[in-house]
This record gives C-alpha cells, structure tokens and sequence, in this order.
C-alpha cells in the first residue's frame, strides 16, 4: 500500500534515459547486476540511475517508482 503519491506526474516528468532504461528492465524483472551488463555499466551505477529515478519521482522504493512512472506513461 503506497500511502502517498506525487499528484503531477506526466510524461512530461524529466527522467534521463538511463533511469527510464533502468525502471523499464527492472519492470521487465531484471535484477541490477543483469541491467548493468546489459547497458555496459556498473551495478553500483545502475543502482545510482534507480536512486536517482526513485527520488525524482517521490516514490519511497524502486518498486513504487516503477509504478509510478508506468502510471505516467514513461515506461512500458
């Protein structure tokens, strides 16, 4: 249960790629270690892209942030 949610998400949101790409292969049930050797880079980078994902859209969690910019249309 999310007890709270940003009320202006769109797709207007400003996230980079990288954190879309990272929200949509975690939404897709890849783990960090797969996504980073998937895009070429570092588990601790893709936690970072997540990180960043995460508090640019308020979420508490990854997985409230993979809700939430699916909610938005910025992901699949």
């Amino acid at each position: 249960m999310f007890l709270s949610e940003p009320t202006q998400l769109s797709r207007d949101t400003h996230l980079t790629r990288r954190q879309r790409e990272c929200l949509q292969y975690i939404a897709d049930g890849h783990t960090a270690r797969s996504i980073g050797y998937r895009l070429g880079i570092s588990e601790r980078m893709v936690r970072s892209h997540l990180e960043g994902a995460r508090l640019r859209l308020g979420a508490s969690s990854t997985t409230q942030a993979v809700y939430l910019a699916a909610k938005a249309g910025l992901i699949d």
